[in-house]
């Protein structure tokens, strides 16, 4: 099993530049419990910069715990279905989370 870190260090090589090209956002994560913490996700230009930490400028926060947050990148748990169940909270721009499901593919 993967741990969040491992996703977010993954991702920038996960990036679809393409689909990203006219897509501005900074996305924070907030992952809750062992092995969670806070990462941001900035695309900008068809460009992804990942990093730890947070940020004030956030279009959306999403708030999971890690077990959810790895399963989901490792396609055990269906992203909706968490979200619906209030495994997953999110503020702010959601289109920005969503666009996030698109940009970024997983193995």
């Amino acid at each position: 099993m993967a741990t969040c870190k491992e996703i977010f260090d993954a991702m920038p090589g996960q990036f679809d530049a393409d689909s990203a090209a006219d897509w501005e956002a900074k996305v924070q994560y907030n992952i809750e419990g062992d092995g969670g913490g806070n990462w941001v996700v900035a695309v900008s230009g068809g460009s992804c910069e990942i990093s730890a930490g947070t940020a004030d400028d956030a279009t959306a926060t999403l708030e999971t715990d890690a077990e959810t947050w790895v399963g989901i990148a490792e396609g055990t748990v269906e992203p909706t279905t968490a979200f619906m169940t209030g495994k997953i909270r999110i503020s702010g721009n959601m289109a920005d989370v969503m666009k996030s499901q698109k940009v970024f593919k997983r193995p």
